[in-house]
């Protein structure tokens, strides 16, 4: 394994010394990349209203039944002296790579002093995204954030729409941004709850537009995708927890709106270090759907890492990709994604959920119990390699109650309609195998789930050089690594 490794890791070198020299992700921000943020974070108060396509019903309208226990800041406990912030991400991930060359995502590390902020709530947060604009830019979050509250934490109105929680409940991140929670002096990390972090925006070419039209167009006359105006790009978020928003007027009994993060039309991003949950409204509070994804990749959004994260109660997590062939014009030969070290705890579905992309999952822990009698954490299925896929998942870690090795397959991988799957150098463990109590360690899980590859032109290579733990090592380095707070 080791040697494999080694050799895997020389080959990615190789393919990025080829690829050409290292280019700064700022660079690749235009004049014309839009800045979109303006819109976002300003409450409009609107009465619930039934929209032209049928949804948003105002009599499907509910607030957040439960609220969480505030723990709003006033002060920085590090005086304003900068640790992590200025890091840039490392080369270990999609996220460093470009078909114009390979990628350093420095965010906003490059930000001057003027464009370094520390923000304790939501008004002040999207100030600081107004005035920096496109510029780099270091964002601090301490305390409590949440885009509800108002008049410096004083006054709380919850949301009383869906367009609403749509504008005033979001936050758009515009090119360059390093947003980062501060943990206070407590140890405790900082919080984001009621409120969506959006990353991008299909847009068209100018106002009234179509943006599939104008895309088409584009390269139907010879242009380079890339070169395409209205990407955001180079975004780093680090430290955060995040509760993904309860949606208090979704599109119908099944469908929510908001999301925890949305990636969309962006590329050259790094998440790492973030904890995403339904916080204190899980979806057991309500009859029907109010959550939608906890960090959808989506809209031909391309080279994207999300790292050292932990990821629990919640239904629907992760989608990469959000159509099939009508999504084609978008998202073939996009959706490029890593997935490493992360924690998936107790979940409905989605881990991630993939179609089109070319996506590499190595060492994450996926955890769970799918007979506990609480929905909100009881376990529902896991990756679900879809729509002309390619997905590479190397030295995984499960670890389950009851489930037994018989119902690995379907349950906690599976897939359909794919390009190509390979996976490899996995162990689970139960509390039960085939014929009663779990006896002996984990077992090794390779070849499982008849998932292989469709034809040796999909067989890929990661580009870029990575650190491959064997699965043994991968349940201990991942609780204690993963999640806010394990910064600072």
């Amino acid at each position: 394994m080791k040697l494999l490794t080694l050799m895997g890791a020389a080959i990615a070198l190789l393919a990025a010394q080829a690829h050409g020299a290292d280019i700064d992700a700022k660079s690749l921000t235009g004049a014309s990349t839009p800045f979109q943020s303006a819109a976002y974070g300003i409450r409009n108060f609107s009465a619930p209203v039934l929209d032209a396509n049928g949804k948003h019903s105002p009599a499907n309208y509910k607030p957040a039944p439960a609220l969480p226990q505030w723990q709003f800041a006033l002060a920085d406990p590090t005086g304003g002296v900068l640790s992590f912030e200025r890091q840039t991400a490392p080369q270990d991930g999609w996220h460093t790579w470009s078909r114009k060359g390979t990628v350093v995502v420095t965010g906003g590390s490059a930000a001057t002093a003027n464009r370094v902020y520390t923000v304790y709530n939501g008004q002040q947060l999207v100030a600081a995204i107004n005035e920096a604009g496109n510029e780099p830019k270091i964002i601090r979050v301490i305390g409590h954030i949440d885009m509800r509250w108002s008049a410096n934490n004083t006054v709380f109105r919850e949301y009383t729409s869906f367009q609403d929680q749509k504008m005033g409940g979001s936050v758009m991140l515009p090119s360059n941004t390093t947003l980062v929670g501060i943990n206070d002096a407590g140890g405790r990390p900082a919080r984001i709850t009621g409120t969506t972090i959006l990353i991008g925006n299909e847009l068209p070419l100018a106002a009234g537009g179509i943006p599939e039209t104008d895309f088409k167009n584009w390269i139907a006359a010879g242009k380079d995708g890339e070169d395409f105006p209205t990407w955001t790009r180079n975004i780093i978020i680090r430290n955060l927890q995040i509760d993904t928003p309860w949606d208090v007027n979704p599109e119908d009994s099944s469908n929510a709106y908001a999301d925890g993060i949305a990636i969309s039309r962006a590329q050259n991003i790094w998440i790492d270090h973030v904890t995403l949950s339904d916080g204190d409204t899980p979806d057991s509070l309500a009859s029907d759907t109010r959550h939608d994804g906890a960090l959808d990749i989506v809209r031909g959004s391309d080279y994207v890492t999300v790292a050292n994260s932990r990821f629990f109660k919640h239904g629907k997590l992760t989608l990469v990709g959000n159509g099939d062939s009508g999504r084609a014009w978008s998202d073939q030969g996009r959706l490029h994604a890593t997935f490493s070290g992360n924690w998936w705890d107790s979940l409905g579905s989605r881990l991630p959920l993939v179609r089109f992309g070319q996506v590499h999952l190595f060492n994450n822990l996926v955890s769970g119990d799918t007979a506990t009698k609480n929905p909100d954490l009881k376990f529902g299925s896991g990756l679900d390699a879809r729509y002309k896929s390619q997905v590479l998942v190397q030295n995984q870690y499960y670890s389950f109650v009851l489930l037994k090795p018989s119902e690995f397959c379907g349950k906690v991988i599976k897939g359909s309609g794919y390009s190509g799957f390979r996976s490899s150098g996995h162990l689970f463990i139960s509390t039960r195998n085939d014929s009663g109590a779990w006896v002996g360690p984990a077992i090794p899980m390779d070849g499982q789930c008849g998932l292989t590859l469709a034809s040796g032109a999909d067989a890929w290579t990661p580009p870029y050089s990575y650190n491959l733990l064997p699965a043994a090592n991968t349940q201990a380095s991942v609780t204690a690594n993963a999640g806010a707070g394990k910064l600072n």
